[in-house]
């Protein structure tokens, strides 16, 4: 993808945030309501295809910018998602099987069973899960194979919502058969891998997006007849909340491979360091803006509250630390540098 067509996509999200991520659209979505108009003018608009057009569009540098974009303004779209499930079926070879709203999910080990053409178990709080055509997961097999399966959404759909108010449903499968699937090895941990990787990039973006609103405040509120920006102790909150967000900014490109594959190293690195920086960047925004930024009726809680349940999907920090730890332990110090370096 060109630099120009993506700055064209990126301002074509500017325009549709300023007609369509309304006040109205935001509140009605809070509670797992799908935005219907806001998706279809995305995908009108070309934005939902973007990593679907042709191989040039595909890089996942412009991906991590267009999905980092949509988390900077906070919208209660499936973006990341869709781009995740479509990735995770572009490696396993099953890139036409993808129909309709397409997203991802994940379970326990061996949770997922596909026997016989059948498939059985429950997916946990799945993003978006009573909205999707089809979702994305592993499944193991009788053998003990990992497959990557993609699957109507079952009837059966256990609804709930996350802290930002997006759906986030169980949902079980009880003998459905797949749209198609494909054995991949460690198709588990890719799966989420892959989640976490753009969990990381929306993370980095929802901090922009806080910051750039924290900035304003800090410019404008004034106390004892100057900017309260003016202050030492809070020039320095907004230098650590600015140094956070940049920490998280470059964590979330490692989280991806130059072919736009991802990793459970990789994964480890990118969310554990973005989850830190989600902790401590959206407890600096409220504490610069105090009272204010505690309402609802000021907009940084549609970034604060994301960037408080992105942290704790596809495995939290302290989760992706252990993971990091035990592999690093389990290869020898010697092999610490080399890791690293062949990121």
């Amino acid at each position: 993808m060109s630099d120009d067509i993506l700055d064209m996509m990126l301002r074509t999200v500017d325009r549709l945030v300023a007609v369509e991520a309304t006040r109205d659209m935001r509140e009605g979505a809070d509670g797992g309501r799908f935005p219907e108009r806001l998706w279809q003018a995305m995908e009108t608009a070309g934005i939902t295809d973007a990593d679907t057009i042709d191989d040039d569009m595909t890089g996942p540098a412009e991906m991590q910018a267009l999905v980092r974009h949509v988390a900077r303004h906070a919208l209660p779209v499936p973006l990341a998602e869709v781009m995740a499930a479509r990735r995770l079926l572009k490696t396993a070879g099953l890139g036409e099987a993808a129909e309709g709203l397409t997203g991802i999910g994940t379970a326990d080990a061996g949770a997922m069973a596909l026997e016989g053409g059948q498939l059985t178990g429950t997916l946990r709080r799945v993003p978006f899960g009573r909205h999707l055509s089809q979702v994305v997961f592993a499944a193991r097999d009788g053998r003990g194979a990992e497959h990557i399966v993609v699957a109507a959404r079952p009837a059966a759909v256990s609804a709930d919502i996350n802290l930002a108010g997006e759906a986030r449903d169980d949902l079980v499968f009880a003998g459905e058969a797949p749209v198609a699937s494909a054995a991949v090895e460690d198709a588990a941990d890719q799966v989420l891998a892959m989640g976490a990787a753009f969990r990381a990039v929306q993370i980095a973006g929802a901090l922009s997006g806080a910051l750039a609103q924290v900035l304003t405040y800090a410019g404008e509120r004034e106390q004892f007849g100057r900017p309260i920006g003016k202050f030492q102790a809070v020039q320095h909150m907004l230098a650590v909340l600015a140094a956070e967000t940049a920490a998280a900014s470059a964590a979330a490109e490692i989280g991806f491979a130059e072919d736009g594959s991802s990793s459970s190293l990789r994964a480890a690195l990118a969310k554990s360091r973005t989850g830190q920086a989600a902790t401590e960047g959206a407890a600096l925004a409220h504490q610069i803006m105090g009272a204010m930024g505690f309402t609802r009726e000021h907009p940084l809680h549609y970034q604060t509250r994301r960037l408080w349940s992105w942290r704790d999907e596809f495995g939290n920090e302290a989760q992706w630390q252990e993971r990091l730890g035990r592999k690093i332990a389990g290869q020898g110090g010697d092999a610490l540098w080399p890791m690293l370096t062949g990121l």
